[in-house]
This record gives structure tokens, sequence and C-alpha cells, in this order.
């Protein structure tokens, strides 16, 4: 499938523009990259993570930003105090039976109609097709949309636009792309040493070659979701999981 290249802080700005005073919460912040960008257009930015080294480099790349220590399943927000909560690749890292709480939680601190965003790689690409030698994510990326279509269900949230774009990153070498690779998960280095032969191969099997390195692409699937105004349907959780 072909699919347009997307910048995701171009694609929030036009989703929720203006930025100016808008408050947006990023779950799974990581060290504040999209918090960091988003306060440069005018956003009041929050965040949380779980990983307290993650914490602390957000809090020095947005010092403006409200950043905790904090699992997606229990947000330290009142009710309704955010504008936009945003998952950006963070959804499916959470275990496979808090993701539905995860965007509960969300759900919770927008307020009715307030927004929810979910951005999630999709099991394709030469992106994922590199990693996979280290990690394979089919299954829980496929447990996170589920998780979605389930939020729907049960009334939590409600999807008003769905859409599909490519992120590019180029990298100098294969090393800086393990690196990357093993800076979300300090698990997979041990896998990714065991592995060095086969994902150099791969890597320069599958990456382009552009003006800024080697290039590989990851698609992405955006869900802008939105907490219903009326009150939640009654719905029989063993029908609708």
């Amino acid at each position: 499938m072909n699919r347009p290249v997307g910048d995701t802080l171009d694609i929030l700005e036009s989703l929720f523009a203006p930025l100016q005073g808008r408050r947006m919460l990023d779950i799974g912040c990581g060290g504040g990259h999209l918090m960091q960008g988003l306060a440069e257009r005018g956003a009041r930015v929050a965040g949380v993570d779980i990983d307290e080294t993650a914490v602390e480099a957000a809090r020095r790349a947005v010092p403006t930003a409200y950043v905790q220590k904090a699992g997606a399943e229990h947000l330290p927000f009142n009710d309704a105090t955010v504008h936009v909560a945003i998952f950006l690749n963070s959804l499916h890292h959470l275990p496979v039976p808090n993701m539905l709480l995860a965007l509960e939680e969300a759900a919770r601190v927008v307020g009715k109609g307030g927004s929810v965003v979910v951005i999630e790689p999709l099991s394709e690409g030469t992106f994922f097709d590199a990693l996979r030698l280290i990690e394979d994510e089919t299954t829980v990326r496929q447990a996170a949309q589920d998780a979605i279509i389930r939020a729907g269900r049960r009334g939590i949230l409600g999807e008003c636009r769905r859409m599909e774009y490519d992120r590019v990153e180029a990298f100098s070498d294969a090393s800086a792309f393990i690196e990357r690779a093993v800076g979300v998960d300090a698990t997979r280095r041990g896998r990714a040493r065991e592995a060095l032969e086969k994902m150099l191969a791969r890597f320069e099997t599958l990456s382009e070659r552009g003006a800024h390195g080697y290039l590989l692409r990851q698609p992405l699937r955006l869900h802008h979701l939105k907490v219903p105004v009326g009150p939640p349907p009654v719905v029989n959780p063993l029908t609708y999981g």
C-alpha cells in the first residue's frame, strides 16, 4: 500500500489548531521529543512515563512541562483537566490486559467531548522488518488495535477520524539503527548482539539510500478518538470483550 509520508507534529497541529494554550498530555512520553515539539508550537504540555531516566530526560528537554513518573493505567490528573491525551507508539508497550484500562484513564482525564489520539505502528514496513530479528511485535501491535475497538464497543471512546502515513527515519549506518531499536527497550540488547550479523545484512537490504543517510519506513495508524458526550451504552462484556 502506498501511504503518504507524514510528520506527526504537523498532523497533530492540523487536527487541533490553534495549539496555543491547549493542554496536551503525552502518555509514555519517553525523553520528551513530542512534548518539546508541541510546546514550541504553543501548547501547554504534560507527560508521564514509567521510566525514571526518561522522565528526567523529558524534564530537561521541556523545563516548562509537568512531567511525572506514572503508568498509563493511573494518570496523576483530575477528571476533565486535559484537552488532548496522546499515545504515540506507546499503547502496544503496555501489558495487554491493561491497554483498555489505559484508554479509559485517558478518556477520564480529557472528559466528555475531549480527544484521545492513539498513534500506533503497523506490523509492516522496512523498519518493522528490520526490527523483527530482535523482537516481533505483531501480536502486541494487534492487541493495541483490538483495545481501541473494545473501547469503542464499550462506549468509552468513539472514533471520529483514522489515517495512515509513513514515518521515515534516517540512520547514519546500521549501528545507529540498532541503538535506536534497543534504546526503546534495554532487554533487546542481548538479542541484538546474538543477531548482529543478520541485522547488519537485513538493514543493508531493506534500507533506502537518501540524502540524510539510510532510510527505513514505518507505517503508522492514527486514531482520533473522542469521549462521547452522552451516557455510555450498557454492554455485555462477555459479548464485546
